[in-house]
C-alpha cells in the first residue's frame, strides 16, 4: 500500500495521546514515534475486526469504565463498542470546546432555531452530541429525534411553526420526511438551512426541498460513530469538499482512494490509521486548510434511510425466493416526491416476471429490516426489473451497485 496524499502529522499530539494510554495501564502497547515514517512502520492500517479486538480487550481489562459507552448500528457486521470522555475534561484546547466553535463559525448561530433530527438511543452518539454543541452556541434547540415516534405530526410541525424553525439537522432521508409531512398537511416552515450527516443529499432530493423551501441552503457534516464529527461543508466552499478538523482528524488516503483515519482527541477506544469505509480525496487548498472530497463506501453497500445496507442481505433474499443471485443488480433513484427508490434488477427473461414470482421476490426483500422500515416510514420504494434493464460499464461489466440518486427524479 503506497499514501498518495495526506494531512498534516502532529507528532507531539499523537506522542502525547499514546502516552497518555500508557499512564492509563492499557493492555495493549502503543509506541511514540520521531515522525511520519515512523509512524507507518509501527502502526499499520487498522480494520474494523482488528478494532473490535482491541475494544473487546479494553473491555474484559476493565477500562470502559466512568464513560459514555457507544456503539455502530450492527447492521451489516457485529457492533463495534466504543466509549467517550470528552466531556469530562473540556477546556479552550479540548476537542469539544473546538469543535464548537468550528460549527459556530460555518454553521450554526445564536438566531437559529434548530430542529435535531437525528436518531436518538441504540448506543448513538450523534443525536445528544448535536444537542450538547447547539446550546452552547445560543441556538434555540427543538430536541426532536424521529419525527414518526412522537406520532403527532401536526402538532410537531405546528410547534415548529411556533418557535419559526430554520434548520433542520438529520439524515436527508428525515428531513425529506418532516418536509413531505408540511407539504402535505400544508405548514408554512421558513427553512433557511439543511444541515445533513450520514448520507449525500443527492441532486433529487435537493431539487425537492428546494421547491418547497427556495431559501434553504445545504450544509454537511461529515463524521461517523467512531469519530464523532470531523468536517464540514458550506455554500460558501467549492461544491463537494469538506473542511476537515485537522487538529483533532489525521487523515490519509491510500492510492486506492481508500481513506485512514486517526483520531487525536484521545478516543477510550485508540483509533489509529483505522479504514473508515469511505473512499475519498485529500486536498490542501488555497487557505492552506485540509480539505475531504467524499467518495462512496469501500464495502458493497448502500445508504437507506439513514442506515447502510450490504449487498449481500439483497443476495441472500434473492436466494430464498429462489431467484437467480450469481448476477444482479442494485440501482438507487430518486422519485419525485423526494423518496428513494431501490430497484433490484435480476437475471431472468421479462416474460418470467409475474405476479406470484414478484410477491414471492417482495416477501423476501422485506426481510432486509432497515429495507422494509424504510418503506413502511414512506421513505422509500422497492421495485424489481428483469436482465433486460442491465447497466453495463464501457468496459462491458456488471456494476452491482449503481446510485443514480444525484440525477434527475423520477415519477413515483
Amino acid at each position: 500500500m503506497t499514501i498518495k496524499s495526506r494531512t498534516s502529522f502532529d507528532i507531539d499530539k499523537f506522542n502525547k495521546m499514546v502516552g497518555e494510554y500508557a499512564g492509563l495501564d492499557y493492555p495493549l502497547n502503543f509506541p511514540t514515534v520521531t515522525g511520519y515514517e515512523d509512524f507507518v512502520q509501527k502502526y499499520p492500517p487498522l480494520s474494523k475486526k482488528t478494532l473490535m479486538e482491541v475494544s473487546d480487550t479494553l473491555i474484559d481489562a476493565g477500562k470502559l469504565k466512568q464513560c459514555y459507552v457507544i456503539a455502530t448500528s450492527g447492521t451489516t457486521s457485529s457492533p463495534l463498542v466504543l466509549a467517550s470522555r470528552i466531556f469530562q475534561r473540556v477546556t479552550e484546547d479540548s476537542y469539544p470546546y473546538q469543535v464548537r466553535g468550528f460549527m459556530a463559525e460555518h454553521v450554526f448561530c445564536a438566531d437559529d432555531t434548530v430542529v435535531n433530527l437525528l436518531t436518538a438511543g441504540c448506543l448513538g452518539y450523534n443525536y445528544e452530541g448535536m444537542c450538547r454543541m447547539l446550546e452552547p452556541i445560543g441556538s434555540t434547540v427543538l430536541p426532536v429525534g424521529r419525527p414518526d415516534v412522537m406520532n403527532n405530526m401536526p402538532s410537531l410541525l405546528a410547534t415548529m411553526g411556533r418557535f419559526n424553525a430554520n434548520v433542520l439537522v438529520g439524515s436527508p432521508t428525515g428531513i425529506i420526511q418532516v418536509a413531505q409531512a408540511a407539504e402535505k398537511l400544508d405548514v408554512d416552515l421558513a427553512i433557511t438551512k439543511i444541515v445533513f450527516v450520514g448520507e449525500a443529499f443527492h441532486l433529487g432530493k435537493r431539487e425537492y426541498i428546494q421547491r418547497l423551501w427556495p431559501k434553504a441552503l445545504f450544509y454537511s457534516v461529515y463524521g461517523a460513530t467512531e469519530l464523532g464529527f470531523a468536517a464540514v461543508s458550506t455554500p460558501a466552499m467549492e461544491p463537494h469538499l469538506h473542511l476537515i478538523l485537522s487538529d483533532w482528524f489525521f487523515m490519509e488516503q491510500t492510492d486506492a482512494g481508500e481513506l485512514l483515519v486517526t483520531d487525536l482527541k484521545a478516543p477510550v477506544v485508540p483509533i489509529i490509521r483505522y479504514r473508515i469505509g469511505d473512499v475519498g480525496v485529500l486536498t490542501q487548498e488555497e487557505d492552506n486548510h485540509y480539505y475531504l472530497k467524499i467518495g462512496q463506501r469501500v464495502a458493497e453497500e448502500f445508504s437507506l434511510g439513514g442506515h447502510r445496507i450490504s449487498l449481500t442481505l439483497i443476495e441472500q433474499a434473492l436466494v430464498a425466493a429462489a431467484v437467480p443471485s450469481e448476477a444482479f443488480q442494485v440501482r438507487l433513484s430518486t422519485t419525485d416526491a423526494g423518496k428513494d427508490c431501490v430497484t433490484v434488477l435480476v437475471d431472468i427473461e421479462p416474460s418470467v416476471m409475474n405476479a406470484s414470482w414478484s410477491a414471492r421476490l417482495e416477501d423476501q426483500l422485506f426481510h432486509i429490516p432497515k429495507l422494509k422500515e424504510a418503506v413502511t416510514r414512506g421513505v422509500a420504494v422497492v421495485k424489481w426489473a428483469s436482465n433486460a434493464d442491465f447497466s453495463y460499464n464501457p468496459r462491458g461489466k456488471l456494476n452491482r451497485l449503481l446510485d443514480h440518486r444525484n440525477q434527475l427524479s423520477i415519477a413515483g
